[in-house]
C-alpha cells in the first residue's frame, strides 16, 4: 500500500504543518517543520529539560524523567491538559537520541511505553503514541527542526476532535519553540557535535 501524500494544514513564515492518514487508522500522522536560529546543543538541552516542558509544549500538564540511561536515552512521564470535553491524558514514552557523525543531524525517536508505570486515577493513559524530533543543521547558524507524531489518545474521543487536537498541538508547540531557545544559549554536551564551535 502506497504511503499517502502530505496535506499542508498550516503555514506561516518558517513554519509548516502537514498531515496524512496513518496506516489503516482513522487518525492522522502530523508533521511540523520550522527553521530556527539556535545551536544543536541548545535544542537538545530544551528537549531534555522535562521540568520546563509546560512552558512551551502545548497543553503540557507537566513532565518528569522516570529513568535515564546516560545522555542518549530517557523514559519520560507526561500529562496532557486536554481541552473540554476531553479528559486529561498521561503518557510514558522513551526518547532515544542518535547523531549522524558526518552530517551532525540528530534524531530523537519517541516510542510509547504505556505499561512502564501503573495507571493514574482520573487520567486516561495514551495507548499509542510515537514519532520523532529531527534536528538538521543549516548554514548561518540555523537548524531545521522536524517534529512528526502519530497516536491514539484513548478513551471516547471523536476522531475529528483527536485529529484537530494533534494538528493544534504540533502547531502551537513549534510556534513556541523559538521564544524559549535563548534560555539554553551556551549549553554544552560532549555528545552533541556542532558544525562549528560557538
Amino acid at each position: 500500500m502506497a504511503t499517502a501524500a502530505w496535506e499542508t494544514v498550516f503555514e506561516e513564515a518558517d513554519l509548516r504543518v502537514q498531515r496524512r492518514p496513518y496506516q489503516d487508522s482513522p487518525l492522522m500522522e502530523v508533521k511540523g517543520e520550522v527553521s530556527v536560529v539556535a545551536s544543536l546543543n541548545a535544542l537538545m538541552a530544551l528537549l531534555k529539560d522535562a521540568e520546563f516542558n509546560p512552558h512551551w509544549v502545548y497543553r503540557s500538564g507537566g513532565a518528569k524523567i522516570l529513568q535515564q540511561s546516560g545522555y542518549p536515552q530517557a523514559y519520560v512521564y507526561g500529562v496532557v491538559d486536554a481541552p473540554w470535553p476531553m479528559q486529561d491524558r498521561d503518557a510514558v514514552v522513551r526518547f532515544d537520541y542518535v547523531q549522524d557523525p558526518v552530517t551532525r543531524e540528530i534524531t530523537v525517536t519517541i516510542t510509547n511505553y504505556p505499561d512502564f508505570v501503573p495507571p493514574v486515577s482520573d487520567l486516561v493513559r495514551v495507548p499509542e503514541f510515537g514519532g520523532f524530533w529531527r534536528l538538521r543543521p543549516r548554514a548561518g547558524g540555523r537548524v531545521h527542526v522536524t517534529y512528526q507524531v502519530h497516536g491514539d489518545p484513548g478513551g471516547r474521543v471523536p476522531r475529528w476532535l483527536a485529529n484537530h487536537a494533534a494538528v493544534l498541538s504540533v502547531t502551537r508547540t513549534l510556534q513556541n519553540l523559538p521564544a524559549v531557545l535563548g534560555r539554553y544559549r551556551g549549553a554544552r554536551s560532549d555528545l552533541v557535535r556542532e558544525w562549528l564551535e560557538e
